[in-house]
């Protein structure tokens, strides 16, 4: 049994190839990152638009069965564009009560056709898995990552079995920081060739892969394993060469408080209000959808294509703005700038950012910064109301203009 490395302590300096491949991964990133902003945006027009839609048919209407399946592969190229932003390392991470048995076969059936008719691939969910509290779509990276990493070890034909069950810990000892208690599980076992046991404590770092030039990155598996540390879980693994090998994912139960809010909010009527939003979107079709969607909440929508529309808007009806909802990266001023400019007038106006760009662009360009209301790209109908509500609800904060 081998426990995830404890990635505290110092690591070695990279190589001149290590170093080499960090730059192709960091361009990479980048490219990565432009493509989701793009597409993050057409998921909001499909996803916003689809379900509009629904909430004006009835539920025996003859096309909505095909109409939900249009949602349901809005909510797919979300979960894409999460990944894509996890890879860049950007991505704002949206923890929930998650169910990991749904999430599990979801992953399976998307993966399953290409694993291969060679291999056997199993399910095994345990239908008392206890939730968890993590970002789904994290959670669809790992197993993705897990389960390629298994099909690339049998590549001649054998087994993988994906399983789910509940475990209980006490104090192990196995320094991988587990706290005892009630742990929700995945496991991921092939019947490969199995790791050398001078590298399996190696398996997680940064760019370390046992596969040949140009076949992997060596990141999948860091990703994976930090991800998992930040839900507070851990993967353990153990292997036997030439039979195979285990990846077993620990995530903890979702704390009663957490699951007891999700149930109640679940419960609540749609969050609307009759407030005046200033809507800031330099793209036209988003700017629209997002108008039509507060206004059917309720809201007084006042659009602007650009920040310098947004200040003749404010100038003119500034007494009556109660919340601005803009887009960080615009042309000419971004929206951290032009929220400077509004505040200087008001300083109690509540704000609310958005963008479908990554976050450690936002960050390197001063524009997100801790505390910040923010909404990653792409935005459904219910998250953008509730952002709103809980925005407009909150106390205002001292005016900071830095």
């Amino acid at each position: 049994m081998s426990i995830l490395p404890d990635y505290a302590a110092a690591q070695p300096l990279p190589s001149a190839a290590e170093a080499s491949r960090a730059g192709k991964m960091e361009t990479m990133g980048r490219l990565l990152g432009g493509v989701a902003h793009d597409f993050a945006n057409l998921v909001t027009l499909i996803s916003g638009y689809s379900e509009i839609l629904l909430t004006r048919m009835g539920q025996n209407d003859p096309l909505r069965p095909e109409l939900e399946e249009i949602r349901k592969a809005a909510n797919r190229g979300a979960r894409l564009t999460s990944q894509l932003l996890g890879y860049t390392r950007g991505q704002v991470p949206q923890p929930k009560v998650v169910d990991l048995n749904e999430i599990t076969a979801g992953m399976a059936r998307m993966l399953h056709p290409i694993i291969g008719e060679h291999v056997e691939f199993r399910t095994i969910l345990d239908p008392a898995l206890c939730q968890v509290f993590a970002d789904a779509g994290q959670l669809e990276q790992v197993l993705m990552n897990l389960i390629l990493n298994a099909r690339d070890a049998v590549p001649t034909g054998g087994r993988i079995t994906v399983e789910t069950c509940n475990r209980e810990l006490g104090a192990s000892g196995n320094g991988d920081a587990l706290q005892p208690g009630a742990y929700a599980t995945v496991s991921v076992r092939d019947t490969g060739r199995g790791i050398d046991p001078q590298l399996l404590n190696r398996i997680f770092e940064p760019f370390f892969t046992t596969k040949p030039e140009g076949k992997g990155t060596g990141l999948g598996l860091n990703i994976a394993l930090n991800i998992v540390k930040e839900a507070g879980g851990a993967i353990r693994v153990s292997s036997t060469p030439g039979a195979g090998s285990d990846f077993m994912v620990y995530l903890p139960r979702a704390p009663v408080a957490a699951q007891a809010a999700e149930a109640r909010a679940a419960r609540l009527p749609a969050p609307g209000g009759s407030e005046t939003i200033l809507l800031v979107e330099d793209d036209e079709g988003v700017r629209r959808l997002l108008a039509t969607m507060l206004a059917r909440r309720g809201f007084r929508v006042l659009d602007a294509a650009s920040p310098l529309e947004a200040l003749d808007l404010f100038a003119a009806h500034e007494a009556e703005i109660a919340l601005v909802l803009t887009d960080m990266v615009m042309p000419g001023m971004n929206g951290r700038e032009l929220v400077k400019r509004l505040q200087a007038v008001r300083p109690e106006l509540k704000v609310v950012y958005m963008s479908g760009y990554t976050n450690d662009v936002l960050v390197s360009t001063g524009a997100l910064r801790p505390g910040m209301a923010f909404l990653q790209k792409p935005l459904r109908p219910d998250m953008l109301a509730a952002k709103i509500r809980e925005t407009l609800d909150s106390p205002s904060r001292p005016f900071n203009p830095c």
